[in-house]
C-alpha cells in the first residue's frame, strides 16, 4: 500500500471523519505520484475527485472523464471508481456520514489546512521529480536569456519561455517579464508589451506531475551600474543567511526572525516588508508563506523557495533540504554567472547578473 494512503488513512482516525473527498489538483497530485484531473488549465479542482475511508479508495468521476483518466492517469494503490452523469451531482454517489472535504463545502469538515501539513516530506520518487523539474526549467530560463536582445517585448519573453516549458510538459503556472523601469516599480511584474532595452528580470513559477519550482533571473545588456552590482551581492546575501537559518527542526517563526535581521544587517531594515519572502513549496508554488506567525517546524526533505526582494533585483531559486544538506534544485550547470558567499562549513552558489553586450542596434521582434 502506498505509504501515503496509510498516513491520510491514519488522519481520518485523528480527524474523525468517516470519509474525505479530495478534488483539489495538489492533493490529488501528492496522493496519487503525480495524476492530473484538471480540464481547465488555470482551475484549482479537477473535473474528478477521490473519495477516502480507512479501508477504500474510490475514484469519483463524471462518465465523459472517466475513461481519459483510467487508461492514462497514474493509480499507486487499489482502488475502485464511480461514475456519474455529467449532467448530475458529485453528491448523487457519496455516502452519508461525518465527511471532510478539501474544498470548503457546505456539510463538510475543511481539512485543507491540515493535509498541507500531511504532505511535507518527499519521498525518493518525488525527490527525483524535483530534481529533473528544477534543472530543466532553469536551462529553460536561462536559454531564453541569452537570447535576448534589446527590443523585444515582455510577451514575447513570455512566449518563448511557455514554449520550451509545454514542449517538455511542464506547465508556466506563473511567469513574471519586467524590463526596465518595472523592476523596481513592481514585485509580481505580469508581461506587458513594454520592449527591452538595458534590463530585464525573468521569474518562472514551473510546475510538473503536481511539484512546483520557482526561480529568477536577471539580464543586463551593457556595463552594470555599481548600485545596481552592489543590491544583487546584498540580495545574495540575504538569501544566503535565509538558507543557513532553514535547518531541520527549526520553527518556521525563527526562521522569519532571522530574516527580518539579515536584511537590518545588510542595511536594508524593514525592507522585507515590501514583498512576502517565500517558503517551503513542494505541491504548491509555496505551501505557505512564511511569516512571524507560522507554526511549525523545518522538516528534512523539504523544498523551499526563498526570495529575498530589494529594489531592482531578486535572489530566487528552489532549494532541497536533505540528510545531506541544501540542494539548489535550480541550477541548470550551464556556466551562468554565479556569486559564491560561505556561511560557516556552508558554500551557496546564487545567481548573479548575466551581463551581455550592448548591441550597436536595437532589434525590433515582429
Amino acid at each position: 500500500m502506498s505509504k501515503k494512503l496509510q498516513r491520510l488513512q491514519s488522519a481520518l482516525l485523528d480527524w474523525q471523519l468517516d470519509g474525505l473527498l479530495l478534488t483539489r489538483r495538489d492533493n490529488i497530485a501528492w496522493l496519487t505520484e503525480g495524476a492530473s484531473y484538471y480540464v481547465v488549465d488555470r482551475a484549482e479542482v479537477g473535473v474528478a475527485s477521490l473519495f477516502v475511508t480507512a479501508d477504500t479508495v474510490q475514484l469519483l468521476a463524471p462518465d465523459n472523464e472517466l475513461p481519459r483518466i483510467l487508461a492514462e492517469e497514474p493509480m499507486p494503490f487499489e482502488c475502485g471508481y464511480k461514475s456519474y452523469s455529467w449532467y448530475q451531482s458529485l453528491d448523487s454517489v457519496l455516502p452519508q456520514g461525518r465527511l471532510g472535504s478539501d474544498q470548503r463545502l457546505l456539510g463538510y469538515q475543511d481539512i485543507q489546512p491540515a493535509m498541507v501539513t500531511l504532505r511535507q516530506g518527499l519521498n525518493t520518487n518525488e525527490q527525483h521529480r524535483f530534481r529533473a523539474l528544477g534543472r530543466e526549467a532553469a536551462q529553460i530560463v536561462e536559454g531564453v536569456a541569452r537570447q535576448l536582445r534589446p527590443g523585444v517585448s515582455e510577451y514575447q519573453i513570455e512566449a518563448l519561455i511557455s514554449a520550451a516549458c509545454l514542449s517538455v510538459g511542464i506547465r508556466p503556472v506563473c511567469t513574471l517579464v519586467a524590463a526596465d523601469e518595472r523592476i523596481t516599480a513592481f514585485k509580481h511584474p505580469v508581461p506587458t508589451r513594454k520592449a527591452l532595452e538595458r534590463m530585464v528580470l525573468i521569474t518562472l513559477g514551473a510546475e510538473r506531475e503536481g511539484l512546483h519550482v520557482s526561480l529568477s533571473r536577471l539580464v543586463h545588456f551593457g556595463e552594470l551600474d555599481v548600485a545596481v552590482r552592489q543590491r544583487i551581492l546584498s540580495a545574495a546575501n540575504i538569501h544566503a543567511d535565509i538558507l543557513s537559518a532553514t535547518q531541520p527542526g527549526r520553527t518556521w517563526s525563527a526562521v522569519f526572525a532571522d530574516i527580518t535581521q539579515s536584511y537590518r544587517q545588510w542595511g536594508f531594515d524593514g525592507m522585507w516588508k515590501s514583498h512576502h519572502q517565500g517558503g517551503p513549496a513542494g505541491y504548491g508554488c509555496r505551501d505557505f508563506i512564511v511569516t512571524s506567525a507560522t507554526e511549525g517546524n523545518v522538516e528534512v526533505d523539504t523544498a523551499v523557495a526563498w526570495n529575498p526582494t530589494l529594489n531592482g533585483v531578486k535572489s530566487e531559486d528552489t532549494f532541497m533540504l536533505t540528510q545531506n544538506g541544501l540542494e539548489n534544485l535550480t541550477r541548470s550547470d550551464d556556466d551562468w554567472p554565479m556569486i559564491t558567499l560561505q556561511r560557516g562549513a556552508l558554500t551557496f552558489h546564487l545567481a548573479d547578473w548575466l551581463v551581455l553586450p550592448l548591441a550597436n542596434q536595437v532589434t525590433r521582434y515582429e
